[in-house]
């Protein structure tokens, strides 16, 4: 006898976000021998896989402080929306993945009307970094958080959260990254050839306006001070035509891309990088390329920044806990500082680099789990619900 076909509730936002539903939905159709029905907010990826969304994706990937004040008449609308359409479908599950702002507004009112339904957060709200009172607020009204940061679970504990726990990163299943990773870490570079420089400015169009041309003015020192440069920017095809315009005046044209094969391109003949905060440096670190981190805050976020609690934005940083990765903000971003970093890092003799590869090494190896993360969260999903 089969078991009746089980329904998902989900709150996807982000495209980073989507990427993770999707491949933890391909594990969750394996265990539990059928396709979930999916009833929730979702781009495209989760819409081919039947997910009818109760509205445009896009209006919730927000970033920053402004961003999300300026939205928050549509905002409390769509959360209201969302929980009453979950509501009335009775899921066997909600599963949240990112946009926390509002998908943990959705599973509190959810949560009021179905007090037995399980709640699951994949991915742990950045309570180590700010406003850490969330942690023991979230409990009420979600049962478990799927982390994908080895710290995470303790200082959600110690937070009295809900429990936690780590399943690994999606990062660490990628192949085609480890082979990129031992090639780097086995490539040398004669002194006088080119010198290949990575620059990330960001996922978002923000922070592409507020680094790109910091980053350009650090390439162009790089250029005076008499590197032969080659430099490649992968971003995604919506900003190519403001990447495009903010590098028509450098010097060398940069190489831009869009494509993963690319990017995973550009790692393996890269020799540093400059990059926004974020995922990114955890993925430079798991390709074994030295960087520097730089993040531009927006306005109203400068003046939380005495909710800020972290003591380092660099996520390597963190799951090492020690300083590995070179970090700047706002007015500390000078463009002859960071020409002079990526020249210390890309200096195979220098201990700077050196330091930089083995604490990338104990990253490595704090990140490593049994299976990957998308079979370990599924295995929770799915206790949880037979448990119900």
């Amino acid at each position: 006898m089969t078991s009746a076909k089980k329904t998902i509730g989900i709150v996807a936002g982000e495209q980073s976000g989507q990427l993770l539903a999707v491949e933890l939905l391909e594990e969750l159709t394996q265990q539990l021998g059928h396709a979930p029905e999916l009833i929730g907010v979702g781009g495209g990826a989760l819409q081919e896989r039947g997910l009818k969304s109760i509205f445009d994706a896009d209006e919730i990937a927000l970033t920053g402080i402004s961003s999300v004040v300026k939205a928050l008449p549509m905002l409390y609308r769509r959360i209201g929306q969302t929980a009453d359409a979950i509501i009335a479908a009775k899921p066997d599950c909600l599963l949240l993945i990112d946009s926390p702002e509002f998908s943990l507004r959705v599973a509190r009112r959810v949560k009021d009307t179905l007090p037995d339904l399980p709640v699951i957060k994949y991915v742990a709200p950045t309570v180590w970094a700010w406003r850490p009172g969330r942690a023991a607020r979230m409990k009420a009204y979600v049962d478990h958080v799927l982390a994908i940061l080895p710290f995470e679970p303790a200082i959600m504990e110690e937070l009295g959260g809900p429990t936690t726990h780590y399943v690994g990163h999606r990062l660490m299943a990628d192949d085609a990254l480890e082979r990129v990773r031992k090639q780097n870490l086995n490539r040398r570079r004669a002194a006088d050839s080119e010198l290949n420089l990575l620059v990330l400015p960001g996922s978002r169009g923000s922070e592409i306006r507020s680094l790109l041309d910091e980053f350009g003015k650090a390439v162009e020192i790089l250029n005076s001070r008499g590197h032969r440069l080659r430099t490649t920017i992968p971003t995604l095809p919506r900003h190519v035509d403001e990447v495009r315009r903010r590098t028509a005046g450098w010097t060398h044209a940069p190489k831009i891309t869009t494509t993963r094969e690319e990017q995973l391109e550009a790692y393996a003949n890269a020799h540093a990088a400059l990059a926004a905060s974020g995922t990114v440096t955890l993925e430079l670190a798991l390709a074994a390329v030295p960087a520097v981190s730089c993040y531009k805050v927006d306005p109203l976020m400068k003046l939380a920044t005495s909710l800020i609690t972290t003591w380092s934005a660099a996520l390597p940083n963190l799951i090492a806990d020690r300083p590995i990765i070179r970090e700047f903000y706002n007015e500390q971003i000078r463009p002859g500082m960071l020409a002079r970093c990526v020249e210390e890092l890309s200096d195979y003799g220098q201990p700077a680099r050196k330091a930089v590869l083995d604490g990338y090494a104990n990253v490595h190896e704090c990140m490593k789990t049994e299976a990957p993360a998308s079979q370990k969260a599924a295995a929770i999903v799915v206790e949880v619900i037979r448990a119900k």
